[in-house]
């Protein structure tokens, strides 16, 4: 499979309520991980990790359980608008990639919501589509005859046979990671990240 632009596999932690309920307006994005593939080959060409301090909703002891984020962790790192700025830099010029996640659904939506609150142009950096790598498992599976219900990323990654991978849950940059090991397993039959 060839891709016309290399493919950014993002993935964000966010704050959400006390029990964990996520509202987009209400949350703001702890940590940006990322992995770049090569359009032709689909192996990793770089990475980028960068935790964020939040500006508006704090972390919740929910989120530091789920996540190991904790408020020291961020009380020294840039808000989101210094690390956009540098994940601009990272990302390149407009067009040169296009945005993939497991469940564009959630990670592209907050990555606007949050380029809105501070000013950030959404699509003066980012085309308009995304590859959803959920759905991709999906597909995968199902030609597999393996069950598709709750398809979580772990789950994907343990029916694919890409749990041998060492990846830990819920931070950004590992699960970017699982979302590249699907699209190269999905499309190689094996994964290399």
């Amino acid at each position: 499979m060839r891709y016309d632009s290399d493919i950014v596999v993002i993935d964000l932690e966010a704050t959400a309520e006390a029990r964990g309920r996520f509202k987009m307006n209400e949350s703001n994005i702890i940590e940006i991980g990322a992995v770049r593939l090569d359009r032709r080959t689909l192996e990793v060409v770089d990475t980028f990790s960068e935790l964020i301090r939040p500006r508006d909703y704090p972390i919740t002891p929910f989120i530091t359980e789920l996540t190991g984020i904790t408020d020291e962790m961020l009380a020294e790192k840039d808000t989101f608008d210094g690390a956009i700025r540098r994940f601009i830099q990272w990302y390149g010029p407009r067009n040169h990639a296009v945005l993939a996640s497991y469940g564009v659904y959630y990670d592209i939506p907050l990555l606007r919501t949050e380029c809105a609150r501070f000013h950030v142009t959404f699509k003066e950096h980012w085309v308009g589509g995304a590859i959803d790598v959920r759905t991709a498992a999906l597909l995968w599976l199902a030609d597999h005859h393996e069950p598709t219900d709750g398809l979580t990323i772990e789950r994907a990654l343990r029916l694919m046979e890409l749990d041998h991978l060492g990846l830990t849950f819920h931070r950004a940059l590992d699960d970017a990671k699982a979302g590249a090991a699907i699209l190269q397993k999905v499309h190689l039959g094996e994964a290399s990240v």
